[in-house]
């Protein structure tokens, strides 16, 4: 099975989209009271919306934006 440069990033932007919403959901919920924001199970439901949104973000928008990016960006150190 050949794995292409394509796929990797999106599986290294999965993980990252994990970390990012996780850091961020305990974050706002830390920040505004755990206790008042609903402890475990709050964190839980907004995971369960946040990643799995980054993920469409990742896998819909990624294919398209990394590669124009690296274009661009290539053309512009180089």
């Amino acid at each position: 099975m050949k794995i292409y440069k394509q796929t990797i990033i999106i599986l290294v932007g999965l993980v990252g989209c994990f970390l990012t919403s996780l850091t961020g959901v305990t974050a706002l919920m830390l920040a505004k009271g755990w206790t008042t924001q609903g402890g475990f199970e709050e964190l839980l439901t907004r995971l369960s919306i946040s990643y799995p949104a980054s993920c469409c973000v990742v896998v819909f928008i990624f294919p398209f934006l990394i590669p124009k990016l690296t274009g661009l960006l290539n053309k512009h150190l180089y």
